[in-house]
């Protein structure tokens, strides 16, 4: 047994470096929108579940209205993340980054990668709810058994069928059929990657969440200068301390938390980009047919690894 995916880990590090070293501030701007939506990273200090009301409490005091339009949200963001796949893809191909024509272009296929994540999440659902009527230790594992399926069979298709997709230029279904022949002949190496990458996973996510910690307490300083400078300009008017305060903070807090989502946004390109090419590196080893790198595969394996993927 190869074990690709314990030397994807690390020729993905060089990978990684070839194309953001080599992308302009625009690129990287254009990769910082792109990552957030196919991003599989969870950046813990963003989130705080010891407080406030829990998920279920807050589905059940919901409005009609307000259920509807946050699922309306959700699958619009699912959609944009479906179609973002295929550009990201294409990005780590070498190919320029143009954000509203290669979305165009993958319109189709995004669908299909859509319909299939929905497809998914209908078991998942329901198997959340299961407990409510299934009780002992089957109400406890079978929602994790297809919560882990669904995970599993949402990377591989991400991870290996959308680029045979791609590289082929044909549909997801089509790309299924293909992966699934190299899957049977060789399903030790994707089980090794699975392990490989979460594990991987976890590590970067902590490492994620502690640089956007960083970058949120950074960020906190020019902000706080300019509330305090604003504060004193305002309270020297004779104004009211508290409204001043209360006005500063709201007015400074909306473009706070953009540039902090835009910071961190930056600081996962390189995270994600480098999970996405332990894939794709694991991919071309199992079945060359399907390499959707092989020019920058060869440069690093040549020890030079300088050139742009798609050179």
């Amino acid at each position: 047994m190869a074990w690709y995916a314990l030397r994807a880990a690390g020729e993905s590090v060089r990978a990684t470096r070839v194309l953001l070293a080599s992308a302009s501030l625009a690129a990287w701007g254009r990769l910082a929108v792109l990552v957030p939506f196919v991003g599989t990273l969870v950046t813990p200090f963003l989130t705080d579940f010891n407080r406030g009301p829990s998920p279920v409490a807050l589905v059940a005091s919901a409005t009609a209205p307000g259920l509807l339009t946050a699922a309306l949200v959700a699958a619009l963001a699912l959609f944009v993340g479906a179609v973002f796949e295929f550009v990201f893809l294409d990005a780590l191909r070498g190919r320029q980054i143009r954000l509203r024509s290669e979305s165009r272009r993958h319109l189709r296929s995004g669908l299909e990668l859509f319909a299939l994540r929905v497809a998914l999440a209908v078991p998942v659902g329901l198997a959340l709810v299961a407990p409510i009527v299934i009780e002992g230790w089957l109400a406890l594992l079978l929602p994790l058994a297809v919560v882990i399926s669904a995970l599993a069979l949402d990377r591989l298709t991400v991870a290996f069928v959308v680029p045979i997709a791609l590289v082929e230029a044909c549909s997801l279904r089509e790309a299924w059929r293909a992966f699934a022949r190299t899957l049977r002949a060789a399903w030790h190496e994707y089980a090794a990657y699975l392990l490989v990458a979460a594990t991987l996973w976890v590590a970067i996510a902590l490492v994620g969440g502690l640089l956007g910690g960083l970058v949120a307490v950074a960020l906190l300083v020019p902000f706080g200068i300019l509330g305090v400078t604003i504060d004193a300009a305002l309270s020297a008017q004779g104004l009211s301390g508290a409204l001043v305060g209360r006005t500063v903070l709201t007015t400074l807090s909306i473009p706070y938390v953009l540039a902090l989502l835009a910071a961190v946004s930056l600081v996962h390109v390189p995270l994600v980009t480098y999970l996405r090419y332990v894939a794709l590196f694991v991919l071309g080893d199992v079945d060359e047919r399907h390499d959707p790198i092989p020019r920058l595969r060869a440069s690093i394996r040549r020890g030079t690894g300088t050139g742009r993927p798609g050179q």
